[in-house]
């Protein structure tokens, strides 16, 4: 039961990403997510877990993170009873954060084959973005379930970009999953059957990144790739060689392209804006310190004053935004433990560089929705401290 309803999530997740809202208009659907198919099954996965599992003992983090999870349910729920009156966000990050929790806190978590459960879960998120990039050759940008109702979403004909969202609500958090996706990948590389099969899985999902243009994912995932590089050096034998310099230079050379690019279509000086609409979140937020609630993507703050934005455009400024000060504390203090957590159990290079990655992404845009958070925690888990069956733990790019 436990591998079938982790399976069931995957499935949900990667191909079938029904959910429920109390709202139809398009823009705010993804925005207000009531429950979704996949958190059912992460459900039936933690059910099966307190009936049959075997609980970790002793681990000091794990107890501070479930106190740390039962603070951020006190505190929304106060907020909410008293002021916000949405619920949804809550439940479903409470959710996935108790996932992280039983994936971390039982012996077995993936079940008695977690290998292939991994290999299940990498052989999907190569078939969903191989469908993802047909998709947006058929002239689509966005697949969405929602209240029993399919939306098929193009890209308006004037449009200032080409972009692509696939089963996500914005470039960016389709690029945040992708450059996910693509850590697993390195870090069970020695799972695939060939390197070729790896080789094109990874082709995969840098097409898929590039449909996107998201130009921070690809920033994103130059860290990892350098995390896995730095794994890849014996460091107790370590010694510098001439063909380093060509590495340094090419990687510089890679930047310099990259910065070019992206200083054509965005101002660096002003991080393509984004200086000016966190100085006008901060000011939101302090004239509204309870937070928007449901009034979220209604409301409009100044950025500058000839611009208006309904977002902070950071995941960590919205959730305080959205949900009052002392609730985005919360949570924002919940993901920092669980960064901490990973790193220090993962003790690579590799893990760095996805988490300084990551918290660009997060900070560049609002790429993590509460329904996207249990996939998200889920790789963290398989990458950070899932011990594999054969191989050891934690050591990226070796052998």
């Amino acid at each position: 039961m436990k591998t079938i309803s982790l399976k069931l999530f995957i499935l949900f997740s990667l191909f079938f990403p029904a959910f429920y809202s109390p709202f139809n208009e398009e823009y705010k659907i993804e925005y207000y997510v009531l429950f979704t198919a996949a958190y059912g099954a992460l459900l039936l996965y933690m059910v099966w877990q307190l009936a049959r599992g075997q609980r970790k003992r002793g681990d000091r983090f794990l107890m501070a993170y479930m106190a740390g999870i039962v603070i951020y349910n006190a505190v929304s729920l106060y907020m909410n009873v008293r002021y916000l009156h949405w619920y949804g966000e809550q439940l479903n990050n409470t959710i996935a954060f108790l996932f992280f929790l039983f994936l971390c806190g039982y012996e077995l978590g993936l079940g008695e084959q977690g290998d292939k459960l991994v290999m299940f879960f990498l052989r999907c998120t190569v078939l969903s973005n191989i469908l993802s990039i047909v998709y947006f050759f058929m002239g689509y940008t966005s697949y969405l379930i929602c209240n029993n109702q399919f939306y098929f979403n193009r890209l308006a004909e004037d449009f200032y970009e080409s972009r692509h969202y696939w089963i996500y609500s914005h470039k960016s958090d389709y690029a945040l999953m992708l450059v996910a996706f693509m850590v697993a990948a390195i870090r069970f590389r020695d799972k695939f059957r060939s390197i070729r099969t790896w080789c094109f899985s990874m082709f995969v999902f840098l097409f898929a990144l590039f449909l996107t243009h998201s130009w921070t994912g690809f920033g994103a995932m130059a860290l990892v790739l350098t995390g896995a590089l730095m794994d890849k050096i014996d460091w107790k034998k370590f010694r510098f060689r001439r063909i380093y310099f060509l590495w340094t230079a090419a990687a510089l050379a890679g930047g310099g392209i990259l910065l070019k690019l992206l200083a054509g279509e965005r101002d660096l000086l002003s991080v393509g804006g984004r200086l000016d609409i966190w100085r006008g979140a901060f000011g939101e937020i302090l004239r509204n310190p309870a937070g928007w609630g449901f009034r979220f993507t209604e409301v409009l703050f100044q950025a500058t004053p000839y611009w208006q934005v309904n977002n902070a455009h950071n995941v960590f400024l919205n959730a305080i935004l959205r949900f009052s000060i002392p609730v985005g504390i919360c949570f924002i203090l919940l993901l920092l433990m669980i960064a901490g957590y990973s790193i220090y159990q993962s003790r690579t290079f590799l893990a760095a560089g996805m988490w300084l990655g990551f918290f660009i992404l997060l900070n560049m845009d609002y790429s993590l929705l509460n329904y996207e958070m249990g996939m998200f925690l889920f790789v963290i888990y398989l990458v950070c401290i899932y011990e594999p069956e054969k191989g050891g733990k934690g050591v990226a790019w070796n052998g």
